[in-house]
């Protein structure tokens, strides 16, 4: 079993999403896959602002904003369903995460943290329905699954913590039939439930946490983060030149890296494997065929 994450720069567009799900395809044809994917590219900082807005009582700005993320995700709908003539159609659970949302927002009255994460959630509920359909319409049968059905957090908002053995029984119950089935969960990332349900967030970042848990509690043999970088290198690229491609990284380092403000893992990603020595692997959603780092134990560096 793998578990593969996909951010949110590769499910930008239609486009983008389609190639996501042949990348996932190719892997599903030999492997048992789940999936986690985060929110579109932009649309978790659009929801923030959307709660901003609402809890300062801007609430014209707000309704603006929340029509505006509305119509971006119906256009990138449509689109999905006109490239491809498959047999998914989402528009319904699309409108009615929606209709969801906006109801939370309107008549919620406490914005709290806890009213940040479970709006800032949906972010992820919404594109997970995206990759689903796509995949269902390449002929692979697969079905989006809420992270707060499955993983059981404490109730620090916008830094919660996984609880291993109650989440481990949920994963058990909720995914392994699913795998059995030749179903391939689409897995929301970032958050996560209290035990009564409520809904809870990782911080920024947070969907590599989500897939080194589920990883975690059903032994998976790796962790596969789709980015859009071809791996890890010992400074950004994009700002240093002479930053250095590393094929393999110990554990240690890696989360040295992440600690130190490195962007290409969440802080606590690495946690929930080491013990069980699960390799995770970064890797280019759009080049593939590139081995990417590996990140293990057998690396002392």
């Amino acid at each position: 079993m793998k578990i593969m994450k996909f951010g949110g720069a590769s499910l930008a567009d239609a486009q983008k999403i389609y190639h996501v799900a042949g990348v996932i395809k190719n892997f599903a044809r030999e492997e048992k896959v789940i999936i986690v994917v985060s929110a579109f590219l932009g649309v978790t900082d659009r929801l923030i602002s959307i709660y901003q807005n609402y809890k300062a009582n801007q609430i014209e700005n707000g309704v603006k904003e929340l029509q505006d993320l509305h119509d971006f995700h119906f256009d990138i709908a449509r689109e999905i369903q006109k490239n491809k003539n498959g047999p998914c159609s989402f528009f319904d659970s699309l409108s009615q995460l929606f209709a969801q949302l906006t109801a939370y927002v309107t008549f919620h009255r406490d914005y709290g943290k806890e009213a940040f994460d479970h709006i800032v959630s949906y972010g992820e509920r919404i594109s997970s329905t995206f990759v689903a359909c796509a995949l269902q319409n390449l002929g692979v049968t697969a079905k989006p699954i809420e992270s707060s059905k499955v993983i059981v957090t404490t109730d620090k908002f916008g830094d919660a913590r996984v609880l291993i053995p109650q989440t481990r029984n949920q994963a058990e119950r909720v995914l392994l039939p699913m795998l059995i089935q030749g179903i391939i969960p689409v897995f929301t990332g970032y958050f996560g439930a209290t035990l009564d349900g409520r809904i809870t967030t990782f911080g920024r970042g947070g969907s590599d946490y989500s897939a080194t848990i589920l990883a975690h509690v059903l032994d998976a043999q790796e962790v596969i983060l789709w980015k859009e970088v071809d791996g890890v290198f010992s400074a950004d690229p994009k700002k240093n030149g002479s930053a250095r491609f590393l094929a393999e990284i110990s554990y240690k380092k890696a989360a040295e890296m992440a600690k130190n403000g490195a962007k290409v893992l969440h802080p606590q990603a690495l946690e929930p494997i080491i013990d069980k020595k699960i390799v995770v692997w970064v890797k280019n959603t759009f080049r593939p065929e590139l081995a990417g780092t590996k990140i293990w134990q057998g690396n002392k560096t």
